[in-house]
């Protein structure tokens, strides 16, 4: 991936730090996107592998910040060969325990950052892989998509709004050498999962998968690699479940 321009939202966290470093590792130029963690996404750049990597800051739910995170991003680049829509926020929200205020505070919060952001994200950076004449995009999900997310549910909806976003995109931006796909993840060990790995739910979590554990960043970062790698051109609108056999679909 020499020379490849990839943005990845959030990669200041588990999953976005680990699949950053795996891009830099195959000589990749990343941008790193961060919102509030700028310290992280500092140090996370330091470290990489290779010195052509910058870190970004915006709030992805708001469009001009969106304009102003692929203005800066071209103006030192020139292009963006791989879009990974990684930022992502879990607010649980159950129906039986909260009031109606809270309720769409929740709502609005996820479904602005998990789906209207990469929504807004996904349509700046298209139109300038349209002029370059190709790039592929990366929409990390959620297992919750397809199983519920009973305390949860505006994180489950957007996810599901991210699956159906990513297979819709994938016919419309075939034609233009422009590549969609979609991860969707169980459990991970990050800092967005750790109240739950450790609290009283931790044993039951680790049994949902009979491989007894939850994935590891890097699971999910190597999986990111490989689809933006040449010769998957035709796996194009796909959803990969990376959740060990705990949640199965056919």
């Amino acid at each position: 991936m020499k020379d490849q321009v990839v943005l990845i939202t959030g990669a200041s966290g588990g999953i976005g730090s680990v699949t950053a470093a795996k891009f830099a590792d195959a000589d990749a130029k990343i941008i790193i996107h961060y919102n509030s963690q700028q310290e992280k996404a500092v140090s996370l750049c330091n470290k990489l592998n290779g010195k052509e990597h910058v870190t970004i800051g915006g709030d992805l739910t708001n469009p001009n910040a969106i304009d102003k995170i692929i203005e800066q991003a071209l103006s030192i680049f020139g292009r963006i060969d791989i879009l990974v829509n990684n930022a992502g926020v879990y607010t649980e929200h159950p129906i039986d325990r909260i009031n109606f205020t809270e309720w769409q505070s929740a709502w609005n919060k996820t479904i602005n950052t998990n789906l209207m952001g990469p929504a807004n994200l996904t349509f700046r950076v298209a139109k300038e892989m349209i002029k370059q004449g190709g790039g592929k995009i990366i929409n990390i999900s959620s297992r919750g998509a397809f199983r519920g997310e009973p305390t949860a549910p505006a994180y489950g909806a957007s996810k599901a709004g991210l699956n159906s976003m990513g297979q819709s995109l994938a016919i419309a931006l075939a034609p233009h050498n422009i590549f969609v796909y979609t991860i969707a993840p169980g459990f991970v060990e990050t800092a967005m999962a750790r109240p739950h790995l450790t609290g009283e739910r931790k044993k039951e979590i680790l049994n949902q998968s009979p491989i007894g554990r939850v994935a590891k960043p890097e699971e999910i970062a190597k999986t990111v690699v490989f689809l933006a790698s040449e010769g998957t051109d035709f796996l194009t609108g796909c959803i990969i479940d990376v959740n060990g056999a705990s949640y199965l679909r056919s």
